[in-house]
């Protein structure tokens, strides 16, 4: 692979046997040929066609054409009413590219997310349209649900778009609304009905799985994020991502290793990055883990209780919380040390002379990237010391082309983790047992 894709550090750190590895890898090729048929249709006719998304020039165009509808100099805010695969892919790239105290000085559009049935949050929203938002143009209220109908989701666009009706009349709230939604559901006939306008997820595309349709790239695209470079980093490594070539193939690698450690009794995930603007991508990736592996039954029906823990880990933040726990408690954690690899990234300098330079005098006119650095690299030495399996993830870089290409491994090394798990990665019934059953309860209140 070029050293502009991700690359993977496995050897003498996941103490494993290369022929173990080659012989899980080996067990995935016919799946692998599978995914290969699917990339680039864009048929959308199983699961698995979230893989020809980077490709979908029509969806993107939709997107784009929506959003040159709403983009304006005047814009303030892009509020996303939605919750777990219907904002955190967003979320995940948008945190990355602009850090938390970006907000504070740069003048893109915010993206803020309304995911979470929380008054005390809901009530800042209001605030902030209220006080802040003097014309319709300044705000845009994205609300996304695939199936039209989570509860969640649709309480908090019923808040926010009554609170945009009261302050600028509803015509002005409809033209300033776009939902995202299943063109079969329910609330895309509502829109449609009522003049809103909408973009389509397709309909075989799980929520997880689809930060490369119009959930991510509409907002994204909003707040001024270059989403061509995304899903061209994507596009760029699909087909290496497909390979059953070991050494082409960083997706394969990840699974089989995966794979193995949870037949040696390892049963968390430790994704543990090293940037920490990257914490946000690991939620996401933590969603995509979680649902899609955590399954009672496999696909005969067996019960099997599938499944890693996955956790998610900011250095230099989590060495002075976390890592007591990790290097000296249960050895039953595998973890992956994320970064990049250093490009692209401000420089910081400890200034030589200060009133603090006997405090800690070898950090004096260091640079800030060579102390993360050097703080990862004790934390592996440290893992190796102490016999923890683990491997590195390297990114080319910060930038859109970089996650894109992040996004697509997370998504096809589940997938391939799910195959030899012999577990369904695209359904969620135990999700859908509590929705029910909170259905019920508010019904009763």
């Amino acid at each position: 692979m070029s050293q502009n894709n991700i690359i993977i550090k496995y050897k003498d750190t996941v103490l494993l046997q290369d022929s173990e590895i080659e012989s899980v890898a080996s067990s995935l090729s016919d799946y692998l040929g599978t995914l290969k048929e699917v990339a680039g249709k864009t048929i959308y006719d199983v699961p698995e066609s979230f893989l020809s998304l980077p490709d979908d020039k029509e969806l993107f165009q939709k997107s784009e054409e929506v959003a040159g509808i709403f983009a304006n100099l005047s814009l303030k805010y892009i509020i996303v009413a939605g919750i777990g695969g219907s904002n955190l892919g967003a979320a995940a790239i948008y945190d990355a590219l602009y850090p938390k105290f970006d907000g504070f000085l740069s003048k893109h559009p915010k993206l803020l997310f309304s995911d979470t049935n929380n008054p005390r949050e809901m009530e800042l929203l209001k605030k902030i349209i209220e006080e802040n938002v003097h014309e319709p143009k300044e705000i845009v209220l994205n609300i996304i649900t695939k199936s039209g109908t989570t509860v969640e989701t649709i309480a908090n666009a019923m808040v926010l778009f009554e609170t945009l009706s009261l302050k600028f009349g509803e015509q002005d709230a409809i033209a300033r609304t776009v939902v995202t939604t299943d063109e079969e559901s329910s609330l895309w006939k509502i829109a449609l009905e009522k003049g809103i306008q909408v973009l389509p997820v397709p309909k075989k595309i799980g929520g997880r799985y689809s930060v490369f349709s119009p959930v991510g790239i509409f907002p994204l695209s909003l707040a001024g994020i270059n989403v061509a470079e995304f899903l061209s980093g994507a596009g760029s490594v699909r087909d290496s991502f497909l390979s059953a070539d070991l050494n082409e193939n960083p997706a394969l690698l990840s699974s089989s290793v995966d794979f193995l450690v949870h037949q040696k009794g390892l049963s968390i995930y430790n994704s543990f990055f090293f940037n920490s603007e990257l914490e946000s991508v690991g939620k996401w990736g933590r969603q995509l883990f979680a649902e899609s592996l955590g399954k009672k039954n496999d696909k005969e029906g067996k019960t099997v209780y599938s499944g890693m823990t996955p956790v998610v880990s900011v250095g230099t933040t989590d060495l002075h919380s976390m890592v007591q726990l990790y290097l000296g408690g249960p050895k039953d954690k595998f973890t992956n040390f994320i970064h990049t690899d250093g490009t692209e990234i401000g420089r910081v300098t400890v200034p030589v002379h200060s009133i603090f330079d006997p405090l800690v005098s070898v950090i004096s006119g260091k640079d800030f990237q060579k102390l993360m650095s050097s703080n990862l690299g004790g934390t592996m030495e440290a893992y190796k010391e102490n016999s923890l399996p683990f491997v590195e993830t390297i990114l080319p870089g910060m930038n859109e082309r970089s996650l894109g290409q992040y996004c697509l491994l997370k998504m096809i090394e589940t997938v391939l983790l799910g195959k030899l798990w012999n577990i369904n990665p695209f359904d969620q019934p135990e999700v859908e047992s509590y929705k029910k059953i909170a259905r019920e309860l508010l019904k009763k209140q």
